[in-house]
């Protein structure tokens, strides 16, 4: 009798921890298109990839340009100066904050900084970009003489700084990406990887061995969990996750902490090393170096109250560094300039997309009023 009721507990326990397992699964199907938890990469396509993607920045594939929105020198279509042979007055590098993600061209910030200063600016800003790609685009891709160059730096940029394969923290495919790092021989390149089909397979299992510079490891402390078996396993994971950790603590923007100096992630020297380093390529080069701060609406609020934005320690070690990075803090202006009684009207969704036509065209005055300075 003892017996029986042994294996009938036993029974339960294993229905019970079934059923735990199922609704773990439930919750991990839910909680994957989050960026929360990661999947085995899909390898459909990836030799294509590895044969059309651009060797130093992963994207946009040369292929592209000429097409779409793209004109031919690679830029986005400058509809005010539509010329791409013409000469740049201003070139724009950055993300899709400076590319003018959720708008059509016109609105984009480049062209109305071009209408405002009367010539082209060209619009090399990518979506998904790091600072790193920003910067080696600039450097090593991108052959534009314009006299100015503003590099666009968005606030959560600051993460994609220490990320070789944008799959594990933005989701998508074929997300690697080129990044540098700071070591005891100063700012160092590290490569766009080049993984075999099978490796990237097993890029979420294997990211320690085969991305060793990536910070967001799936399986780590703050990074995505892998939904694989066990699922309880997974979501638990999920929980830990940096975006979570933040949110539990009433941090915002979440991305704020990689802002810290002695962040384990080493976000913030590096970033202020890249930038220093793209300062002095354009003073070989003779361009003007503007490095322009993008800031999202939580920063928006805390400029305006007088508070620091996430992203103050990159401008305060711009200006301390003693390189003469001339930095344009956008929320000066749009807090000063913005008449509205919400700064979620600049955007096209609040808390999760970029600047509307409103947004934008105060981003673009931003950058004006300081280009025109004595003008």
């Amino acid at each position: 009798m003892k017996r029986n009721g042994f294996f009938f507990g036993m029974a339960l326990a294993g229905i019970f921890m079934l059923f735990i397992e199922v609704v773990s699964f439930v919750a991990a199907t839910i909680l994957l298109p989050t960026g929360l938890l990661v999947a085995k990469p899909d390898t459909d396509g990836y030799e294509e990839y590895l044969l059309e993607r651009d060797p130093v920045l992963g994207w946009p594939s040369k292929n592209v340009f000429g097409t779409g929105e793209y004109d031919v020198s690679g830029s986005r279509i400058v509809p005010a100066f539509p010329d791409p042979s013409a000469d740049s007055c201003v070139a724009l590098f950055g993300d899709s904050f400076t590319w003018g993600d959720e708008v059509t061209p016109e609105f984009a910030y480049g062209n109305v900084l071009a209408e405002l200063l009367d010539c082209r600016v060209a619009n090399y800003g990518t979506g998904g970009y790091g600072t790193d790609q920003a910067v080696l685009r600039y450097v090593d891709v991108i052959d534009d003489n314009a006299p100015v160059v503003v590099m666009g730096h968005f606030a959560d940029n600051i993460t994609r700084n220490v990320n070789q394969l944008r799959d594990f923290v933005a989701g998508g495919r074929f997300g690697f990406k080129p990044r540098f790092v700071l070591d005891d021989e100063g700012l160092r390149l590290v490569p766009l990887p080049s993984l075999t089909v099978t490796e990237y397979a097993e890029a979420a299992e294997r990211a320690a061995e085969l991305l060793p510079y990536e910070y967001f490891r799936p399986g780590t402390w703050g990074a995505a969990g892998i939904k694989q078996l066990p699922y309880t396993k997974a979501v638990l994971h999920a929980a830990l996750h940096y975006r979570v950790l933040a949110a539990i603590s009433g941090i915002r923007p979440t991305y704020a902490p990689f802002y810290e100096s002695d962040h384990p992630s080493g976000a913030l020297p590096v970033t202020v090393a890249m930038l220093n380093y793209a300062a002095d390529i354009a003073a070989t080069r003779a361009q003007r170096f503007v490095v322009l701060l993008i800031p999202d609406q939580h920063d928006l609020a805390a400029a305006s109250r007088g508070e620091p934005t996430s992203y103050a320690a990159l401008r305060d070690a711009l200006h301390d560094s003693g390189t003469g990075v001339e930095v344009v803090d956008a929320a000066d202006y749009l807090t000063m300039a913005f008449e509205g009684d919400d700064f979620c009207e600049l955007f096209v969704t609040c808390g999760a997309s970029h600047f509307n036509p409103a947004g934008y065209r105060l981003l673009a005055e931003a950058v004006h009023s300081r280009l025109t300075v004595g003008d």
